[in-house]
């Protein structure tokens, strides 16, 4: 697999067709600045699941790919289990360690970003952005 791959690309390109939530959410917009991404990723809470899941990314393959995976692997799932997602894409860029869950096997597509230390960021930058949305749900970190 190489490190931009036609499942990459698929991912990436659908990254438009997730919008912000109409009603009442949680929003956070990070950046990276060594590169330029720029994630904002907007959530929804109901009944202690995520509802809707929106995003507006700028940047580069990788990043798109990641904010697309959230939106359509996240909508219905805990926030717990979005935890551990968070926790199974940093051990697979970091460590170069498997996803264990199977709704996020899809994480695997990021594979070789593990041997291409300068990308880890971006493909964790929509990841980090979807903890800070979860940290604004449960009260912690509000701006």
């Amino acid at each position: 697999m190489t490190l931009y791959d036609k499942r990459i690309k698929e991912l990436a390109s659908r990254a438009g067709r997730f919008p912000p939530p109409g009603g009442t959410c949680v929003s956070r917009t990070l950046d990276n600045y060594l590169c330029g991404d720029r994630v904002t990723l907007a959530v929804e809470e109901g009944g202690g699941r995520l509802g809707s899941i929106g995003i507006e990314a700028k940047g580069c393959l990788l990043t798109l790919a990641a904010a697309t995976l959230i939106c359509e692997r996240g909508q219905g799932s805990t926030a717990d289990a979005l935890r551990r997602a968070i926790g199974d894409a940093r051990a697979l860029v970091g460590e170069g360690r498997a996803p264990p869950a199977a709704a996020w096997r899809d994480l695997e597509v990021f594979s070789p970003v593990h041997v291409h230390k300068h990308r880890h960021d971006c493909v964790l930058l929509p990841f980090e952005a979807l903890e800070a949305c979860l940290d604004g749900l449960a009260g912690k970190g509000d701006e």
